[in-house]
């Protein structure tokens, strides 16, 4: 039958499309979403990420948003970073080894400032810069958010006394110039304070004085701070003097024209500088905490970030502390702290330890949960045996629940008798059932050791068992050496029947008697199982050879001798 092409789409024609798109949509949004959790950290990208530790050399942060580490140079901060400080840099290179990035805090600060001098010259916002170098009759460098622009000697009008050093002078200036290919620029110390009406600062200064509160008028809103218009004057509210929240977002808190409470902070008509405050009319959260809080209490925060290390938890703005990962739970390997907390989540953690002059605060987790050491069943004893899921596996070897909570360790050489077998994930798999045996329990350490192949049989004991001393045994030549040859008995099994086992002794001429893969005969002189060691000889079964024909000679009737080969060799090594 011919299908019309203007025919109308049946049900059953609808509802597939639309199962298929609904399909297609499901498969999109998973592709979408496992996109964004394998997201790669790219080069020149600009992070954000926590101070985790500081040596002499670097400062390692833990970038936000992405399962990446980095280090940044030490010589990159013009102080120390607390830890947990949240630091924004440029990535330069992944590390070689995969195991992070390489990072700068300077080109990531200079790419954000050249922002900063950007903004301001098109909207002719005054900027602060550092007086860092001289050019000798010409003018100045000047470091403004990281940027170095030129300050020319005439557009200073400033007087400086002769011999001075102004290197590290801090001032505020109008950016009159940019160049965006090179990333320079002029400012203008002149421009500025020809802007500055000398009657309203007089006025000013006449009605307040610093650390007075006011009242000013948001006039504009920069990506650093808040600019504030004061009885005439334009003052800056500076995003560090915002919120004891360090990097806090403000520019959503404030709309132009909006009239706001601050603090007087800095007034010097003569630099045109004033500088206003909003956390300063408030306690600051670390002189609140040296009041309130102490060593093992127990508080409650909110949960502000998670991190491979751990979980941060505010008890006020600007007030945060750690959870590490070692003290969310009793678990000797514990889990990613998104296993157990949610951003936004408040939780009761009990005070580890606070430094109030670094103002670093230790919290623990596990410390408000039972102990399952403190609880352990009577069954978990050393040589008991049990039966548990293995829950990790690691290049050294696998952990196993013995307990909720508590894990036990089966190192690869207690997993197989097979020392050649260095691979545990070949042996066992995660979620696996498995029978084991407890080896140790250390309470001081908390650590159980494990084995499996305590289960079962010593292969060299086995062995001992099939060949007792005297068994004659046939087995391969695998090699010769000077001190005689080893013969393979079994598959995996060699023994070494010395020289001095071997007829003629030290005048055998081994190489001429005997070829690797020859077949042989031999006596067991012993089975070491502990050392895995096994002794032939070759001349024990001669002699054996021997006394069974001269005892067949001997008979004199025809009942058969009851000597057996093995008596022989028995008689032979008593």
């Amino acid at each position: 039958m011919r299908t019309n092409p203007n025919q109308t789409p049946s049900n059953s024609t609808r509802m597939s499309s639309q199962q298929d798109k609904s399909t297609f949509a499901e498969v999109f949004k998973q592709w979408e979403e496992k996109k964004n959790d394998e997201a790669e950290i790219r080069k020149d990208q600009v992070v954000e990420g926590k101070v985790v530790s500081v040596d002499n050399d670097n400062v390692y942060v833990a970038i936000e948003g992405l399962k990446q580490e980095g280090r940044i140079p030490r010589s990159e901060f013009d102080e120390k970073p607390e830890i947990g400080s949240v630091v924004t840099a440029l990535v330069k290179r992944k590390e070689s080894t995969d195991s992070g990035c390489i990072l700068s805090k300077k080109e990531a600060d200079q790419r954000k400032g050249w922002e900063v001098v950007k903004d301001a010259f098109k909207n002719n916002y005054q900027v602060s810069g550092r007086l860092v170098n001289e050019i000798k009759g010409k003018g100045y460098i000047v470091n403004v958010e990281g940027s170095e622009l030129f300050l020319p000697a005439s557009q200073l009008s400033y007087k400086f006394s002769d011999g001075e050093n102004y290197k590290g002078v801090e001032l505020d200036f109008k950016v009159i110039e940019i160049n965006e290919r090179t990333r320079s620029g002029v400012v203008s110390r002149k421009k500025l304070l020809d802007e500055v009406n000398n009657e309203k600062w007089d006025a000013l200064a006449e009605k307040i004085k610093v650390g007075d509160k006011v009242k000013a008028t948001v006039s504009k809103i920069a990506s650093f701070g808040v600019f504030c218009d004061l009885e005439g004057v334009v003052g800056l509210l500076r995003q560090r003097d915002i919120s004891y929240k360090k990097f806090a977002p403000f520019k959503q808190y404030f709309t132009i024209g909006q009239e706001i409470e601050l603090q007087v902070l800095e007034m010097e008509k003569e630099n045109n500088k004033l500088a206003l405050g909003l956390k300063q009319l408030y306690e600051d959260p670390w002189v609140w905490a040296k009041r309130s809080l102490e060593k093992d209490m127990v508080i409650r925060g909110t949960v502000t970030s998670l991190t491979n290390f751990g979980a941060f938890v505010e008890l006020k703005e600007g007030l945060e502390g750690l959870i590490h990962t070692s003290e969310l739970t009793w678990a000797k390997k514990p889990p990613h702290p998104k296993e157990l907390l949610k951003k936004g989540q408040e939780v009761e953690a009990l005070i580890l330890d606070i430094d109030f002059e670094s103002r670093r605060l230790s919290l623990g987790l596990k410390q408000l949960q039972p102990n399952p050491w403190d609880t352990l069943g009577p069954e978990v004893r050393v040589g008991n045996v049990l039966t548990g899921k293995v829950t990790g596996i690691t290049k050294y070897g696998a952990f196993v629940e013995v307990e909720n909570g508590i894990e036990g360790l089966i190192h690869i050489s207690d997993i197989t008798w097979d020392e050649k077998q260095k691979n545990p994930t070949s042996l066992l798999k995660k979620g696996e059932e498995v029978k084991y045996i407890i080896l140790d329990i250390n309470f001081d350490a908390q650590r159980i050791s494990c084995g499996l192949k305590q289960l079962q049989e010593h292969p060299y004991e086995a062995l001992r068992n099939r060949y007792p001393i005297g068994s004659v045994v046939q087995g391969k030549i695998k090699s010769i050496v000077d001190f005689g040859m080893f013969v393979e008995i079994e598959p995996g099994f060699e023994g070494l029947v010395h020289i001095s086992e071997i007829p003629g002794g030290k005048d055998t001429n081994l190489a001429e008697s005997y070829k690797p893969g020859d077949i042989v005969k031999c006596a067991v002189v012993k089975i070491d199982s502990k050392n895995k060691k096994i002794s032939l000889s070759i001349k024990d079964f001669d002699k054996a050879l021997e006394r069974e024909e001269m005892a067949k000679y001997l008979k004199t009737s025809d009942t058969p001798s009851r000597e057996s080969l093995g008596s022989f060799i028995n008689s032979s090594l008593k």
